[in-house]
């Protein structure tokens, strides 16, 4: 029997201490905006409308998508044959992984990462996890990896940055995995994300920038965080025009196809201005920074995230783990899922910074009350 998504189920713990009347701290892991005029007048007018139905995704937004990848990162997409509209990067890991896999097909995972178990579980695979060490700030564990493979593993599935650490693989980084994967006949399943949250360090790389060197990478990406598209839930799968066929056929069978007016109404986000977006996110370092005081104020240990809105702290100093970490934290008003949902120690925690300046101060104060608390 599959679990609870494990952030859902912790945002109703933490919602019903709130409406108990118990101050939380208010963080987000999504930019929560609402939309632009030119967005919502692109929604207006077609909202009367009726479409033709096209399974594989308006091409539309397919176009916006291909000039998007074109301008920035200098990829040449062919957006009939390349792409493919879905409800977001989860749905589309999900059709991909039961179109390219079979049952008892093994996935390794480097973790901790973003909880991908029930997605894989429900394709028929089973899930490997490899650990990653702190000690190494996170980064990919390829000799690990290359130690994990067996005669079952047909996948890698990475996430790009990465989730929960903000951890940014580097071009070399990909480079050992492709050719880990090359060698032994495996996909890539890429998720990436977070593209536009990338504070520091290396440098972003799209894993889909490396498809030409290999034919069985799959990328999904979600729209919801790169547009502030969550209540609209839409994303796409880049890869190779052989393998868009295939998943295709498996997008039909499971949704048939995604609205048509969230994808005119994404498309006009990605191909209209942009500064409603760039201001909010030329704001994330600034928030990580003040989360980082907090951290280092209540005595607390974390690799700094070179990308994302959360950060991977290490509670060891508390002496709990799991569950019991996360009630600590309720208990401090604070909404942080352990390690344990992403397959990592149970003495970290992913704890969000998308909150405002005034509301991270609040956030590390309750971090040091209750690091001071825990060790009293």
């Amino acid at each position: 029997m599959l679990e609870r998504l494990p952030a859902l189920a912790l945002s109703e713990r933490a919602q019903v201490r709130r409406r108990a009347g118990q101050e939380m701290v208010p963080m987000r892991g999504v930019p929560m905006l609402p939309m632009p005029p030119h967005v919502v007048d692109v929604v207006s007018r077609a909202a009367p409308e009726v479409f033709p139905r096209d399974s594989r995704g308006s091409i539309t937004l397919k176009t916006a998508v291909a000039e998007h990848l074109q301008e920035k990162f200098a990829l040449a997409v062919n957006p009939d044959r390349e792409l493919l509209v879905t409800h977001g990067a989860q749905h589309g890991l999900s059709v991909a992984l039961r179109a390219l896999l079979v049952p008892g097909d093994e996935v390794l995972i480097p973790a901790p990462s973003y909880f991908f178990d029930g997605t894989v579980r429900l394709a028929g695979a089973v899930p490997r996890y490899v650990p990653s060490a702190e000690s190494d700030g996170w980064g990919l564990p390829l000799d690990q990896l290359k130690a994990a493979i067996s005669p079952r593993t047909r996948a890698i599935l990475l996430c790009n940055p990465n989730n929960p650490t903000g951890t940014v693989p580097t071009r070399e980084e990909l480079n050992v995995v492709l050719d880990l994967a090359r060698r032994h006949g495996l996909y890539v399943f890429a998720d990436e994300s977070y593209e536009r949250y990338v504070h520091e360090g290396p440098g972003y790389v799209p894993q889909m920038s490396l498809v030409d060197s290999y034919d069985r990478l799959v990328t999904l990406t979600s729209l919801s965080k790169n547009y502030a598209f969550t209540s609209w839930r839409v994303g796409y799968i880049h890869a190779k025009a052989d393998l868009i066929d295939i998943i295709h056929a498996a997008l039909e069978w499971d949704a048939i196809n995604v609205g048509d007016i969230p994808q005119l109404a994404a498309a006009a986000a990605i191909s209209g201005p942009q500064d409603w977006l760039d201001r909010e996110f030329s704001t994330f370092r600034a928030r990580r920074d003040l989360l980082l005081e907090g951290v280092a104020a209540a005595g607390l240990a974390v690799v700094t995230p070179g990308a994302g809105v959360f950060a991977f702290v290490n509670f060891s100093p508390l002496g709990v783990t799991g569950f019991e970490l996360e009630e600590a934290l309720l208990d401090a008003g604070i909404t942080a899922l352990s390690g344990d949902s992403f397959f990592g120690p149970g003495s970290c925690a992913r704890v969000l910074y998308g909150g405002t300046a005034p509301s991270l101060v609040q956030l590390g104060r309750q971090l040091k009350v209750l690091a001071n608390r825990e060790s009293a």
